[in-house]
């Protein structure tokens, strides 16, 4: 569904007249925001299974990793936007170029004995081995005692390529079986705030937004089933 008839759908949801959001300013800033914090809802379920997980908006024409150069003597890294601009929500993955070659390096957790000093200057220098991650910064431990072009690589997410009043045909990065999921939870937004006393069509909205967010969990649990281990009950013979 493009960015209009998500609109549409808006005013078919909500009870408006044909026309009322669409031919309304005022209203289409409302219900943009609207679409674009459902939208933030919808891609976070698509990606909530797993902290590496690579879940990306389909509008973006390029992949979620950039290349950054190894500076000898610095250990810390700001990443905010990737190259084209789009801002960055979380690192997911950090390489190191190794001969001709990248592979990956360990993630240390700010629990972790060593975080405190990884982040802190330090006299142990060498190639990297590990990194941790603080508020969209990378501190690699050693330091690297080496200067290198692209001799890293970052694996991140981000935020959803955002919709605007001006781009009429836009669709959201969302597989287009739940687009609708969008208009509906927006309308369900604006209602309850606005015909709090129509409780019948407030019913119905909920109603219809609980059935497909239903069958969107269950598509993304499908999609990326969880892996479970059985542990085989133990009896005592004694």
């Amino acid at each position: 569904m493009t960015y209009t008839e998500l609109l549409e759908s808006i005013e078919y949801w909500a009870g408006f007249n044909d026309g009322d959001v669409v031919n309304n300013t005022t209203l289409k800033k409302l219900f943009t925001s609207r679409l674009n914090r459902r939208l933030e809802r919808y891609l976070g379920m698509m990606g909530s299974g797993s902290h590496i997980s690579q879940i990306d908006d389909t509008n973006y024409s390029t992949q979620p990793f950039s290349f950054f150069d190894i500076v000898e003597d610095q250990n810390d890294y700001e990443f905010l936007e990737d190259e084209d601009g789009n801002t960055i929500d979380d690192i997911t993955g950090v390489m190191i170029k190794i001969g001709d070659s990248f592979r990956e390096i360990n993630r240390v957790t700010l629990e972790d004995d060593d975080a405190k000093l990884i982040m802190s200057p330090n006299d142990k220098s060498g190639r990297p081995y590990r990194y941790l991650e603080r508020n969209n910064t990378i501190f690699l431990d050693p330091v690297p005692n080496y200067s290198l072009s692209e001799g890293g690589k970052l694996f991140y997410k981000r935020v959803p390529s955002y919709f605007t009043i001006s781009d009429t045909t836009k669709e959201p990065g969302i597989p287009t079986p739940y687009h609708e999921l969008l208009a509906v939870g927006s309308a369900y937004d604006w209602v309850i705030v606005n015909k709090s006393n129509s409780t019948t069509l407030i019913t119905v909205i909920n109603g219809k937004l609980r059935e497909m967010e239903n069958d969107f969990r269950t598509y993304n649990e499908l999609r990326s089933p969880i892996k479970r281990r059985i542990t085989p009950m133990r009896h005592n013979t004694r």
